[in-house]
């Protein structure tokens, strides 16, 4: 019985039985294929079960393995564990059914060659309870560990899977050498071996349970009828934007299909019962109300809405992940409950205080040479970087006497040095309150990165006896108490930067609400669409309604304060690229005669991540394999030839002996105090008027898409930010990798490109040149705002005080006159 919305009781009914119809044949090929000189020694055959009253065609036929992989989830911090000391921690969604299932933790590791393993260690701990501690032995090859998971340390709702590693080097004993230190996760291999497939859902909080994929990403489908319905499009992919949301999902990739697949991951369907029938959903629940079916063969589910009509589909949406429909997991163990808190925390505000125990790190005692902490800081889409004040870092530990005058403690953000700490008292010393501030200007709106890095030198150090290191008394301590305060910043969006628009900025200029053009229906560019409207709600300080439209952006059609334009290359007008400063030409360069839209677009979905940037490259352009469109070849048209320098080879220098002298003369003299400053003053003088806008780049041969924002005319609000690539199947795919958490926080400035072939993000930055005002009512808001913009134009600072000191001065000496003319 499906209760209805109308009822007391919960709105989602029990989870339907899985489908095991299956053929007689296909039972013998399977057992076949299974065999046990070919299988893993660990699984063994089940019979199958007995097929449960739906229709056979719901889902599909097969036989589930004994033990099957649960991978981790996609981290935002990768999957390499560099230096002598890092770690990862995850937090993880089982049910019931999947906690009686658990057998044991399976990781893979290929190490650096530089790691000794008599020294090397890799630890997994479940909910802060050891499992294992085994050696580092992976070098040149993988090493695959498994861990027992003991009784009762797994608990239904959250857990928490950490994993950490200590490293030493072979041979050297330098701070540089410890960069050579590093431990790849293969995150198709580690994960969670469970006895079934099946998840056991029994409520909308289990979706969280889901299995990602070897990417560690959750497959996500959308299942319509007609592509151009956009009412359909924008009810599912909002539907999907907050079950990702709500439920945690670090990763998530979206399909829009015609027909439910019954695959892993989540589907979504939703529609009349009669809509319902036609889609051929695997059930049709009562209008009104919403039913979840498993589909134990594959660890994936269905979600289906029910409804008599549009409006009714529309609130039931509306209503996931509110207090009726709750979708945020609740419960779990003390330690997932803190590691999903540490992943997921909301955007920092004024006054905030964290320490590094509220962000998943522990009190640890060094012995080595160099310690690096990384975490995220998140700010909001409407923060303006500028000197106005410091973020706060309130040291707490010590340090060993003994240690060299080189030592230091050096903090970066974003990878860039901010600050740094002298660690040179020869006895040693013990803080509980050291403190270092880094200047607002080095953060950005959305994720950022810190990391404290303890460079620790001993005169030991020379000696380099490797294996005496591994025993050494500890060199550092830091505590998990360590502080972080967060001072009053100034809220000012700075336009254009993909960054702040990303992070909240464009459902702020929308109204709250996320529309995205495309050019017309196409699966493939919705898919893309969709994709990163999910992304872009996990990263919002709320859920955001999604709206799906086909065409050009304009005023007329309600695209106010800003438009997402997401298309082909081929699809797009030139004068929208070129809105963007996106040229035509340069594109066309780098992506020239590209395939057909559907090349290799089954192949290009699968999972594995190699066959997709093969498949996927192979559509990008049909040129010679050796040499790409972006070499310029002879006689091609658009193309110019650039002479390469002569140089001597034995480095002779060209010119007479007066020329030479000459030349050295007015380098050396174009290098002086004076000339520099009056240099410095013409280039920012000029860049008060001029464009500081940097050249194009090159498109790299490898490029598969390229993200673009200005402000452009014709638009209220007139920002707009365009994403091509150079076909709709490329398009998919590299949507699919940007967003993965590693990639998405690269992502910003006025232009942002993604090589899918070396998996590497560029960006260009670009000049703010307008700015909306967050809290236009708040005076200190002001006060901030303006300290801000003048720390970025300090000219015009200059000029101010200038003014300011002459109106005193004339103001002062007119009051002096007038005392004169009253004496006399």
């Amino acid at each position: 019985m499906v209760p209805s919305l109308s009822s007391s009781a919960p709105v989602l009914p029990g989870r339907t039985l899985p489908l095991r119809a299956l053929p007689v044949l296909a039972l013998a090929a399977t057992l076949l294929a299974t065999a046990p000189s070919l299988a893993d020694p660990r699984d063994t055959m089940q019979p199958p079960l007995p097929p449960p009253p739906l229709p056979a065609a719901t889902a599909p036929a097969g036989t589930a393995r004994d033990t099957v992989l649960r991978p981790m989830p996609a981290h935002a911090q990768g999957l390499r564990l560099a230096g002598e000391t890092d770690h990862r921690e995850w937090p993880v969604y089982l049910t019931e059914h999947q906690v009686r299932a658990a057998l044991a933790f399976d990781l893979a590791l290929t190490s650096a060659v530089s790691v000794m393993p008599e020294g090397s260690r890799v630890t997994v701990r479940l909910n802060d309870h050891v499992v294992g501690m085994r050696p580092i032995e992976a070098f040149g090859r993988q090493q695959r560990l498994s861990f027992e998971v003991p009784p009762d340390v797994l608990r239904p709702g959250l857990n928490a899977v950490r994993i950490s590693v200590r490293q030493r080097h072979r041979v050297a004993c330098d701070v540089g050498a410890t960069y050579e230190l590093w431990s790849d996760i293969d995150p198709a291999r580690t994960g969670l071996r469970l006895t079934d497939t099946g998840s056991g859902l029994s409520s909308l909080a289990d979706l969280a349970a889901l299995a990602p994929d070897t990417r560690g990403a959750v497959p996500l489908r959308a299942i319509v009828g007609d592509l151009r319905d956009t009412r359909a499009l924008d009810r599912l992919v909002t539907g999907l934007s907050r079950i990702a949301r709500d439920a945690g999902f670090s990763h998530s990739v979206v399909e829009l299909r015609d027909a439910p697949t019954g695959g892993p991951g989540l589907e979504l369907i939703a529609g009349t019962p009669e809509d319902l029938a036609t889609l051929g959903a695997p059930a049709t629940p009562e209008p009104g109300s919403l039913m979840l079916v498993e589909n134990a063969a594959h660890g994936g589910a269905t979600l289906i809405v029910s409804g008599r009509d549009g409006a009714e589909l529309d609130r039931l949406i509306g209503r996931l992940g509110t207090d009726g429909l709750a979708i945020a997991p609740r419960t779990g163990t003390p330690a997932g409950l803190r590691a999903r808190d540490s992943l997921a925390r909301p955007a920092l505000s004024a006054g905030d205080r964290l320490t590094l125990a509220d962000l998943g790190h522990r009190s640890v005692e060094f012995n080595g040479r160099l310690h690096r902490t990384r975490f995220d800081l998140r700010l909001p889409a409407d923060f303006y970087p500028a000197e106005t004040g410091s973020v706060d870092l309130h040291l707490a530990g010590g340090y060993a006497p003994g240690l060299l005058p080189t030592s230091q403690v050096v903090v970066r953000v974003n990878g860039k040095v901010a600050a740094g700490l002298p660690l040179n008292d020869p006895d040693g010393e013990v803080f509980t309150d050291r403190t270092i501030r880094l200047s607002l200007a080095a953060f950005r709106p959305g994720r950022n990165r810190v990391e404290i890095a303890a460079q620790l030198d001993t005169a030991r150090d020379s000696d380099c006896d490797t294996l005496a290191a591994i025993d050494a008394p500890p060199r550092f301590l830091l505590l998990d108490a360590t502080e972080i305060r967060i001072p009053s910043f100034p809220r000012l969006l700075a336009l254009p930067a993909l960054d702040a628009s990303f992070a909240g900025g464009l459902a702020r200029l929308g109204g709250g609400a996320l529309t995205l053009r495309v050019p017309h229906a196409n699966a493939d560019v919705l898919s893309a669409a969709a994709t990163l409207a999910v992304r872009l709600n996990a990263d919002a300080d709320r859920a955001l309604p999604v709206r799906l439209r086909f065409g050009r952006p304009s005023a007329e059609d309600g695209d106010t304060g800003a438009a997402l334009v997401v298309g082909a290359f081929a699809d797009l007008p030139p004068t929208t690229l070129a809105s963007v400063g996106l040229a035509p030409d340069r594109l066309r360069t780098a992506w020239r005669a590209p395939a057909g839209p559907d090349t290799g677009r089954d192949l290009a979905r699968g999972t594995d991540p190699v066959l997709r940037r093969v498949t996927t490259l192979q559509t990008l352009n049909d040129s010679d394999p050796i040499t790409t469109a972006s070499v310029p070849q002879a006689g091609a048209a658009g193309t110019r030839a650039v002479a390469d320098p002569v140089t001597d080879p034995e480095g002779g220098a060209d010119g007479t002996r007066d020329e030479l002298l000459r030349r050295w003369e007015d380098s050396l003299r174009g290098d002086g105090p004076v000339t520099r400053i009056m240099t410095r003053i013409e280039d920012g003088v000029a860049g008060l008027w001029r464009d500081g806008d940097p050249a194009p780049t090159t498109l790299a041969s490898g490029t598969s898409l390229v993200m673009a924002q200005a402000h452009a005319e014709g638009l209220r609000g007139g920002l707009r930010t365009v994403i091509t690539a150079p076909t709709t199947a490329a398009l998919a795919i590299s949507m699919q990798d940007l967003v993965a958490p590693a990639r998405w926080r690269a992502v910003g400035g006025g232009e942002t490109r993604y090589d899918m072939l070396a998996g590497l993000v560029e960006t260009t930055p670009a000049a703010a040149t307008r700015f909306v005002v967050s809290d236009p009512t708040s005076l200190a808001n002001w006060r901030l705002v303006a300290a801000g913009w003048f720390s970025h134009n300090p000219l015009a600072y200059v000029a101010l005080i200038l003014c300011t000191a002459a109106l005193l001065a004339f103001a002062t000496r007119h009051a002096l006159a007038g005392n004169a003319r009253e004496r006399t």
